[in-house]
């Protein structure tokens, strides 16, 4: 099969285009993971505040969020946190 001129730039601008989108995508997972840092920074300020919770909820929660953010690799936890959402925005009447 002969290469012709026109067959090798499409395949450079596809090469091209790909590259951009590669850049783009980390671009955004490192602008989501700075967000995830932020947050979980601004969570550890609010939890100093949290009056009335046991020692034995403290944990399971802390315990439950280092779970979530193992998970988080793995690709496998978005419908569990939907479905935790679900059920305790229902027992706190959130809508």
């Amino acid at each position: 099969m002969k290469l012709t001129e026109s067959r090798i730039k499409e395949i450079i601008r596809e090469e091209i285009e790909q590259a951009q989108q590669g850049a783009q995508s980390q671009e955004e997972e490192t602008k989501t993971l700075q967000h995830l840092k932020a947050f979980l920074l601004n969570l550890s300020k609010q939890a100093s505040q949290i009056k009335g919770a046991s020692p034995a909820e403290v944990k399971a929660a802390a315990d439950l969020i280092i779970k979530i953010l193992k998970s988080l690799p793995k690709g496998e936890v978005s419908k569990h946190i939907q479905y935790a959402d679900q059920q305790l925005s229902k027992k706190l009447g959130d809508k």
